[in-house]
Parts: C-alpha cells; sequence; structure tokens
C-alpha cells in the first residue's frame, strides 16, 4: 500500500507541476521580450531541478516500474494504464519538450518552438492526469476494502 500512495502522491505533485508549467509557465514565456529571454530561459532552467526535473523523472520511472511493484489488489489494467502514463510522459519529455528548450537556448525567443513545447507539454500533462487519477482511484478503492 506504501508504494501506490507513494506514487500516486508523486504523479499527483507532477501534475500539478504540469498543469501550472502549461497555463502559467510556458505561456509566459511569450511575454518575455526576445532581449531578456535568453537570461530568463536560462534562470528557469536552472531553477528547476530539484522542484521539476528530479520529482518528475522519479514519477515517469514509478510508474513505468508500478505493474510490477503494484499491490494485489490494484487491477493489471489499471497498473497497464499507469504505466503508459509514465513511459509516455518520459518519452514526450525526452523527445519532445527537452529538444525544444534546447532549441530556445539556441535560438532565443521563437514563438513556433514556444507553441511546439507548449503542446508537448500539454501531451505530459494529459498523460500525467490519467495516471494521477487512475492511482487516486485505486488508492481510494483499496482503502475502502
Amino acid at each position: 500500500m506504501w508504494n501506490l500512495a507513494a506514487v500516486a502522491a508523486l504523479t499527483a505533485y507532477s501534475t500539478g507541476i504540469a498543469w501550472q508549467a502549461q497555463r502559467v509557465s510556458y505561456p509566459l514565456y511569450r511575454t518575455v521580450s526576445a532581449e531578456e529571454f535568453p537570461s530568463y530561459h536560462l534562470a528557469y532552467n536552472d531553477a528547476i531541478p530539484g522542484v521539476v526535473i528530479i520529482p518528475g523523472f522519479v514519477g515517469f520511472l514509478a510508474c513505468a516500474a508500478f505493474p510490477w511493484t503494484r499491490p494485489a489488489g490494484v487491477p493489471r489494467a489499471a497498473a497497464a494504464v499507469v504505466a503508459v502514463s509514465g513511459v509516455g510522459s518520459l518519452l514526450g519529455t525526452v523527445l519532445w519538450a527537452i529538444p525544444r528548450h534546447d532549441l530556445l537556448d539556441r535560438i532565443g525567443q521563437d514563438p513556433a518552438t514556444i507553441t511546439s513545447l507548449i503542446q508537448a507539454n500539454g501531451l505530459r500533462t494529459a498523460l500525467l492526469t490519467l495516471g494521477a487519477v487512475t492511482l487516486s482511484w485505486s488508492l481510494v478503492r483499496l482503502i475502502r476494502r
């Protein structure tokens, strides 16, 4: 049960961070002047490792491993949904979001790249939300037993 609670809490945390980035942080990239954007983006990148990156990747991997660590009362289908949310979030981050951040570091503020970053984060946000809902449902289901 502790594993389920820990993965649920970590995924809920990452989901909240993803929603904040989707609705606040990434759209605000468009409001920073082109001259100030490189230093703003560098400061953003420097500020997020302990708050976003480390918990996010730990959560992605915990979700991916959940089918093998799930409590007996969690249906296999629910564990598979959680795993897909973790693997999908990991792949979307590594193959889409991080390259967009790298591109912004190289070329500076670019509307098309910011839009693509928001789309990448939208996928991650949807997947994390699905995982968090499934984990929460599983936790409530086991507590009620």
